[in-house]
């Protein structure tokens, strides 16, 4: 099981382009953003229910299930990084089967920046196009992803969305993302204009017309 507090924002089409050249700039950052690979998730998609998500991540072996523990698990507070984070727990099955006639292809482009804490200092590691630390083989037991995401749904419809994701322990996930909101406030980024706040399951539903 690993646990996450998360926040995410939806819209269509391009970020604001000088958000997006922020989220890139080495002049704001100090490493550059990793990731950049085409990937293809499969979702699960049920408008019944926005609590539990299930995909087939890039065609890996297991079902991901990924669950909502705790609606409101803390608040950001950091501008323009503001709105509610919630608690999230994640597993995985090879059990499981997703029927076909049930689930959307949804194709991700990704770029990530990865924090982790020490006391009041926060660290940026540097990832590569693989979005693993380039000096350190072992991911972070605790920290705090943000990304940046390119997405297009089976229908053609562009979207992107940018988000935080704090893992880890359980005693140190709000401190994780509210340092890390904090930090990339000083780094001087520029509003970021979003339709909506939610999660995954919840905007599928609504970008596929609920």
């Amino acid at each position: 099981m690993q646990l996450s507090a998360e926040i995410r924002w939806f819209w269509h089409k391009t970020p604001n382009s000088d958000f997006q050249k922020w989220f890139h700039s080495t002049e704001h950052h100090p490493v550059l953003a990793g990731g950049g690979k085409l990937r293809q998730d499969l979702y699960l998609l049920d408008k019944n229910q926005s609590e539990i998500g299930l995909k087939i991540r890039n065609d890996n072996p297991g079902v991901e299930i990924k669950g909502l523990i705790q609606a409101s698990f803390t608040e950001l507070k950091s501008a323009p990084f503001v709105g509610t984070v919630d608690l999230w727990s994640k597993w995985t099955t090879e059990v499981l089967e997703l029927p076909p006639d049930s689930t959307i292809m949804v194709e991700k482009i990704r770029w990530m920046r990865k924090y982790i804490s020490f006391g009041t200092d926060i660290h940026e590691l540097q990832l590569d196009a693989y979005e693993m630390p380039v000096d350190n083989l072992i991911l972070p037991k605790n920290g705090c992803n943000v990304e940046l995401t390119q997405l297009k749904l089976a229908n053609g419809a562009m979207w992107w969305t940018f988000g935080f994701e704090a893992f880890g322990d359980l005693n140190i996930l709000a401190r994780s993302i509210q340092s890390t909101a904090s930090e990339l406030t000083n780094r001087t980024p520029p509003l970021l204009v979003t339709e909506l706040q939610a999660s995954y399951p919840s905007w599928l539903s609504y970008a596929l017309g609920d």
